[in-house]
Order: structure tokens, then C-alpha cells, then sequence
């Protein structure tokens, strides 16, 4: 009897740990707060803008640290993973891409428009187009067989000239800010306002026209955040240096970039609140036939019903 009781006992601890071993549906998994669905009173998740130009957001962006560059080192380093934002919400990160395809802004030629790698010993007609140390280059004039020393990058312009790198790549002086998004959660137990980061992407500058154009990928802000731990806590003072948010007015509290964004030290423009048409809010009122200047104006309006939402749960 002892036998079988032990037996039962035994199957319906195995049971519950089997479904304790099941994926967590309790809260989102890629939230560092982790408040359970269940608590969540009101949850909005909402876009905003950080300009890494501007004064308030220079901590981020100085000459001793730059969070940008810390993105992209990490990139190259396989610490960090970038994902898109063609598909769903980038904050749920269902659409992977290559990290190299991701840092690679455009291809100034194809391998296919060239006559690929150079060879000394083969004849080249003018205007062919050929790959040296990854640099394309034209031939002027009709070429025959030529020796080494006469090659694309050895002949000075003599006989080649130089189109530049077959691809361009992503540089932190291209980044002009971020776009940071995250879940507004008011936890009903313990009566309090949450801002769960989630992700962040990358807002480029459009150089011809000015443009701020979003966004060339996303990231994971709890990858970063793990990543940030460990050089904060590195015993090389470099590595430490990397991570750190420059305090305009005291630098010696040496705060960290997660240590900014939890105090929340930064200016973000509010550029989209979740809604069913997935829409920003300049293309809400493009779609309307208002004006840009008017969605300007709807951004801070919506950044103070947020704060009178604020308000009102705390009444609740």
C-alpha cells in the first residue's frame, strides 16, 4: 500500500515538473521585468525615438564611449543577433536575419555585373568591369594579358579605374539615433508603472535628403543588458570604459548605459503606440490628409495622455 501511494506520489511530481519545464506563457519571454500577464492592469507597447544628437542624449554618444559603436563591436564580436521588422512586431523578434546582411547598407555592384576576380592573364575589353582586394574596377581600354605587377590597384589609375568597395557597411557615425521599444505596464498588485525595455533599433540619415530613416534593424535590449553586465564588471578598465553613460555634470557616479535606461536619462519622441493597423502616428494622419506638422504635434499630445492615463491608475 506505502508502495503504491510513493508510486502515485511519485507520478504527480513528475507531472507537475513537466509542465514547469514547458515554455514560460505566464509573462512575455523577452521582458525583463517579467510581470505576469494575470497582474498586468493596462499594457501598452510603445515606440519612441532617441536622437543621439541631441544634448540631453549626448551621454550615450561621446567621444569616450559610444553606445552605437558598442552595437556594432558586439555585432562583429557574435554577441548580439539582428532581427527585422518586415514581419510582426520587432519587439517579438520572429524574423531573424544575418547579422552581415544587416550591417551591409548597399552594394555598389553585384558579382554578376563584373567579370569577377582579376586575372593577370586574361583579356579584358574596355568598360569590363573586374574585383581586386574587394574593390571594383573598370578597364579604360581594351587590355591584354597583363603581368602581376600591372594589376588594377599596381597601375595608378593607368589602365583601371577605381569604383570603390563591392559593399558598404554600416558605420557608428551613420547611426543618428534609436529607436527604442518597449512595454508601459501598470502591475495592479503592486500599484506601480512599469517601463519594460524590449528592443532597440537602428535609425539611419538618409544623406542626400536629410531623412531620418528607420530602421535598419532590430536588437534585443536583454542581450544587450547581458552583454553590458560583463564589460561593467570586466577588470580592464577599457572594457569598462566602453559601457559607460557620460554624466554631463558628475562623471564620477559612472553609471552604465542600462543603469541610464532604467533611471530613465534619456529623450525619446513617442513615434508609434501600439494600435490594430500597426500604423505610426505620421502615417496615421498622412492616411488622413493632415499635415506633417500636425503629427508632430500628436506625438507630445500622446506623451501627455500617457501621463494622464499615469495618473488616473494611480487613482485606481
Amino acid at each position: 500500500m506505502m508502495r503504491r501511494i510513493a508510486l502515485v506520489f511519485g507520478l504527480n511530481l513528475a507531472l507537475v515538473f513537466g509542465c514547469f519545464a514547458q515554455q514560460d506563457t505566464i509573462h512575455n519571454p523577452n521582458s525583463l521585468e517579467k510581470i505576469p500577464y494575470y497582474e498586468q492592469l493596462y499594457r501598452f507597447r510603445v515606440s519612441r525615438v532617441i536622437d543621439l544628437k541631441e544634448k540631453q542624449n549626448a551621454g550615450f554618444d561621446s567621444r569616450k564611449s559610444s553606445i552605437s559603436k558598442l552595437i556594432l563591436d558586439l555585432l562583429d564580436e557574435g554577441k548580439l543577433h539582428t532581427y527585422g521588422g518586415n514581419f510582426g512586431d520587432p519587439a517579438d523578434f520572429k524574423e531573424s536575419i544575418a547579422d552581415s546582411t544587416a550591417r551591409k547598407i548597399q552594394d555598389n555592384y553585384v558579382r554578376s555585373q563584373t567579370q569577377g576576380d582579376w586575372v593577370a592573364t586574361k583579356d579584358y575589353l574596355g568598360g569590363d568591369m573586374v574585383i581586386f582586394e574587394g574593390n571594383a574596377y573598370r578597364a579604360r581600354n581594351s587590355i591584354t594579358g597583363s603581368p602581376s605587377n600591372q594589376s588594377p590597384k599596381a597601375s595608378g589609375g593607368a589602365f583601371y579605374d577605381d569604383l570603390g568597395p563591392m559593399t558598404l557597411n554600416l558605420s557608428a557615425q551613420n547611426i543618428v539615433g534609436l529607436e527604442l521599444i518597449e512595454d508601459v505596464i501598470f502591475d495592479k498588485r503592486r500599484s506601480r508603472l512599469y517601463y519594460d525595455i524590449l528592443a532597440f533599433g537602428i535609425v539611419l540619415q538618409d544623406e542626400n535628403s536629410l531623412e531620418r530613416l528607420s530602421y535598419r534593424f532590430y536588437i534585443s535590449y536583454k542581450e544587450l543588458l547581458k552583454e553590458i553586465s560583463r564589460l561593467a564588471h570586466s577588470k580592464d578598465l577599457n572594457e569598462r570604459q566602453r559601457v559607460l553613460w557620460q554624466n554631463r555634470y558628475n562623471p564620477s557616479e559612472n553609471k552604465t548605459f542600462a543603469e541610464a535606461f532604467k533611471l530613465r536619462l534619456f529623450h525619446g519622441v513617442i513615434r508609434k503606440v501600439e494600435n490594430p493597423d500597426d500604423l505610426d502616428i505620421q502615417h496615421i494622419y498622412a492616411n488622413n490628409g493632415r499635415s506633417y506638422a500636425e503629427s508632430v504635434f500628436a506625438r507630445w499630445e500622446q506623451e501627455m495622455i500617457l501621463m494622464e492615463k499615469e495618473h488616473n491608475l494611480w487613482e485606481f
